[in-house]
């Protein structure tokens, strides 16, 4: 039934973008039913207050400190961008 490492890292990867996104869109911003992963978080209505609700939720829910040098427009553009951040900063090394 062990499917792998590559695959259990991969499921690690699609469940953490799936919570975000939830997070995201149930509990950041008020957003309609065809927001998605790759929906610009700024014209949603993500603004400065939203980011550091955002970064509290993320550091609870999963862990994951991200550094204020990383915390740029473009890693916060949509929740694909923000879990590739999260992974990189959550990733061993």
């Amino acid at each position: 039934m062990h499917s792998g490492s590559m695959a259990t890292a991969n499921d690690d990867h699609c469940s953490r973008r799936t919570k975000l996104l939830g997070l995201v869109s149930h509990d950041i911003l008020e957003v309609g039913p065809d927001f998605d992963e790759h929906s610009n978080l700024f014209d949603a209505g993500l603004d400065s207050m939203a980011i550091m609700q955002l970064l509290i939720l993320i550091e609870q829910n999963f862990g994951v400190r991200l550094p204020a040098a990383k915390l740029t427009r473009a890693n916060f553009s949509s929740v694909a961008d923000l879990a590739r951040l999260m992974d990189s900063e959550a990733a061993p090394g």
